[in-house]
């Protein structure tokens, strides 16, 4: 159970700050529950943090002996996969209802002669097109009444065949402009598609074709001197510019597609296969590549394909979809029946964004395991000095930051880190002397200089970090070509983007969030900013509490204090009698009364 545990206890470290659906395992590797997360991370920690609140999730912790985990970009898609999921494996702690229902769709029913648009749960194999499923049934319905005024179509059960007039009056939704009533012949069947194709196509999210569409028509009836007509349409174009829609990916056609992801970072790579089985998301396949070092990614997608479908070329999904197109991409295509497609945009292509999305987070996930063996303060250096060109390992570096109000109570702070670890024994504190006012270039200088003067031959640093910019990295090179030394060496680390400034060069280096070189820095950067606020609040502090008592001998600073606690202020105790005075413990009559003398 110990391993388990720091089994457990390692993957929890390396979580993502993503949205995504986690499954809990037992002991036999069986899911055992099933939940999304808007935070990933925060989510799953909870269950490993602290004492259940309930006797289920106490058992369903007791029973957890590993867990993985699947990204997506947001949170209603981890509602609709935690769902599927939920569905596919029954897990025994999740909640399960026989009568289930569904997410809702929009259903147009395109095999009528006027076909009709309206929501359902319930997909039927009838040739109809869905579209959905999607998470939040008011959403869906307000957009549905906006859509009923943009593209006008029919919403009920009458049975309307081209040429046949079974009815004399429309409906209200006609007279409401909701519908242009085909059932008392008002609109021929080639117009009314007109209409259900740009409707179509605004679902499938192809607004702009929708809009030039319109545009075509609206000059067409203005040629043609309808002007009103014409207005109608320029109405419509603006409501659709405003309309924003978004839907959850989905397949209503229940066939089965493969989504390949892929990442590379240096010396490692990683594929994500995403199976959508019967149109629903429902797996996740990670698979680690080697050797991949000089390889790019049309190369590696090739192997990957070659050795992924060699043996299941009797059972190949509808369609592959690929990030990017493998080397001999025709070739493979012929190979796997032509099934191999490369998504430029729409709900494809967000499929597969999320794939290479968690094959980079399982590439960031190995790398943060490399790094937390025994040696992993020595790697994060190590790559410091090569990103930066540094002459020599920065085995000791140090961190330089101001903290100040409006220019009061000015003082800086120097941290000091070896290997990467703080080493608190070499931390200081200096109180600014030479510079009034609010001058942070000046206040570095001057800490700086006092360092250097003091310091110690085995305690000078190899790397000198500051907490800035341009500004302020030039001001303290400055004291160091004053000092004449040249074998320290000095950069600054700019909060906003977390950029890099080196002495004599102009651009500035950005490292990737997953470096531990970054890390590391902004570890330091954090250290020292803390050390420095924390010495400023007390000086700030001590100089508050300053008041008329401290001139009276006798009254120490239990006394003080317990005297503002019961009456909030000088004033207060002034006014106050000696009787109450003496209500305060430690406080006698003689006190008493040389305090009022005193004060007043």
């Amino acid at each position: 159970m110990s391993e388990i545990s720091e089994k457990i206890k390692s993957k929890l470290s390396l979580l993502p700050a993503s949205s995504g659906v986690y499954l809990m395992k037992n002991s036999q590797d069986k899911i055992i529950y099933v939940g999304k997360a808007k935070i990933l991370k925060n989510r799953i920690r909870s269950y490993f943090s602290g004492t259940p609140v309930d006797t289920k999730t106490k058992e369903l912790v007791s029973k957890i002996c590993d867990f993985d985990y699947i990204i997506t970009k947001t949170e209603d898609q981890a509602l609709v996969l935690e769902s599927n999921l939920i569905k596919k494996h029954r897990p025994k702690y999740n909640i399960s209802l026989k009568d289930d229902k569904q997410f809702p769709f929009i259903k147009i029913t395109i095999k009528e002669d006027f076909p009709r648009i309206f929501i359902t749960r319930n997909i039927i194999k009838d040739g109809s097109k869905y579209f959905g499923p999607y998470t939040d049934s008011r959403a869906i319905r307000k957009t549905l009444r906006l859509m009923e005024w943009i593209f006008p179509m029919r919403s009920c059960s009458r049975k309307i065949l081209e040429g046949e007039l079974f009815y004399k009056k429309a409906c209200i939704n006609h007279q409401l402009g909701k519908c242009p009533a085909p059932c008392v012949g008002n609109i021929d069947k080639d117009e009314y598609n007109k209409t259900v194709t740009n409707a179509i196509n605004f679902l499938k999210g192809k607004n702009q074709q929708v809009i030039e569409d319109l545009h075509k028509e609206m000059k067409e009836r203005s040629k043609n001197l309808k002007f009103e007509d014409a207005a109608r349409l320029r109405d419509k174009i603006k409501d659709i510019q405003k309309l924003h829609f978004a839907r959850t990916m989905y397949y209503t056609d229940e066939k089965n597609r493969d989504v390949i992801g892929i990442y590379k970072e240096n010396d490692k790579a990683a594929v994500v296969v995403l199976k959508i089985l019967s149109g629903k998301l429902l797996n996740k396949e990670t698979y680690s590549l080697e050797n991949v070092v000089g390889s790019d990614l049309p190369e590696l997608m090739e192997a990957f394909l070659k050795q992924y479908y060699s043996n299941k070329l009797d059972n190949l999904p509808f369609r592959i979809l690929l990030q990017v197109k493998p080397s001999d991409h025709t070739l493979l295509s012929n190979w796997l029946n032509k099934k191999l497609i490369v998504p430029s945009r729409g709900e494809k292509k967000i499929l597969i964004m999320i794939a290479r999305e968690n094959a980079c987070n399982y590439v960031e996930e190995q790398k943060l395991k490399y790094l937390r063996k025994s040696n992993r303060t020595i790697f994060p250096i190590k790559e410091l000095k090569d990103k930066l060109g540094l002459k020599k390992l920065p085995r000791k570096m140090v961190c330089l930051d101001i903290s100040t109000i409006q220019g009061s109570d000015t003082v800086s702070s120097l941290v000091f880190f070896e290997n990467g670890k703080p080493k608190k024994k070499n931390y200081r504190h200096y109180i600014i002397k030479t510079v009034n006012g609010q001058d942070d270039f000046a206040c570095l200088a001057e800490t700086l200089q006092r360092y250097l003067n003091k310091i110690e031959e085995q305690e000078k640093p190899d790397l000198i970090v500051i907490d800035g910019g341009k500004g302020q990295l030039s001001s303290t090179c400055e004291i160091l070509q004053k000092m004449e030394i040249s074998d320290i060496e000095i950069i600054s680390l700019a909060k906003r983007l977390e950029e890099i400034f080196l002495p004599e060069k102009k651009r500035s280096v950005i490292l990737p969030r997953s470096s531990a070189a970054l890390r590391v820095l902004i570890k330091l950067r954090d250290e020292a900013h803390r050390f420095a606020i924390t010495f400023h609040r007390k000086k700030r502090t001590a100089r508050t509490l300053k008041s008329e008592l401290d001139k009276i001998k006798g009254v120490g600073l239990s006394t003080k204090f317990a005297l503002l606690k019961e009456f909030g202020s000088v004033k207060n105790i002034k006014n106050s009698g000696i009787a109450k005075l003496m209500e305060i413990k430690g406080i006698g009559k003689a006190t008493a009364i040389k305090i009022l003398t005193e004060l007043k």
